[in-house]
């Protein structure tokens, strides 16, 4: 059987309605600009890191850390209030699941993020050994795919997600890669995966 990993945001859910709020409360409290939704939702998936260096221009470390902080515990909070899977998702997971295959997170979210998702939207029992960028220590999704291939080894891993970073992760430890058209990329950033998707139940004509 395969182990599947999969990224969250835009592959198996969609925090928008909580995060968006989240990232413009957040700025206004700062004095700082507020983006439109398209240019916020445009940072889904990528390190934290790099989003509030993305939102912050100007500000200096400790601002941005602040404003991070401030931020994820917001979205922390209302993902354990909300519903986020896409539409399938659990299904899709739970028939993977029950044909024998292994699944997993490789997420460039932090660890609070992962486990209030995985806690609330019925995913624990459900997943194995999923990692986050923060639970890795690591600064890109290469890591966090090395230390899942340290832990199940590297026969029959597939990364599956809808960001460049993830191909190049995939790229990066030499496993296929299936491409998400409908998160929240670019479909050109999965254009080069193994093989492109456009809904989650595709899945189970691969798997």
């Amino acid at each position: 059987m395969t182990t599947l990993l999969f990224d969250l945001d835009g592959t198996l859910i969609d925090t928008s309605a909580v995060v968006l709020p989240a990232f413009a409360t957040t700025l206004a409290f700062l004095g700082a600009k507020v983006p439109t939704a398209d240019v916020l939702r445009a940072t889904f998936g990528i390190p934290d890191e790099e989003i509030w260096r993305q939102l912050l221009p100007e500000g200096d470390d400790a601002l941005r850390q602040m404003a991070y902080a401030r931020e994820q515990a917001e979205v922390c909070t209302g993902i354990r209030q909300t519903h986020v899977l896409l539409p399938d998702a659990l299904a899709v997971l739970q028939e993977l699941s029950s044909r024998g295959h292994t699944l997993s997170v490789a997420s460039n979210c932090s660890q609070a993020y992962l486990e209030a998702v995985v806690s609330s939207q019925g995913l624990a029992s459900l997943l194995t050994h999923p990692l986050c960028l923060e639970s890795v220590g690591g600064h890109s999704k290469v890591d966090i795919l090395f230390a899942h291939q340290a832990y199940f080894g590297s026969a029959d891993l597939v990364m599956i997600g809808d960001r460049q970073t993830d191909v190049e992760a995939a790229r990066a430890i030499g496993v296929p890669m299936v491409g998400c058209a409908f998160g929240f990329g670019n479909p050109q950033e999965v254009a080069e995966a193994d093989v492109v998707i456009h809904h989650l139940s595709q899945l189970l004509n691969l798997f």
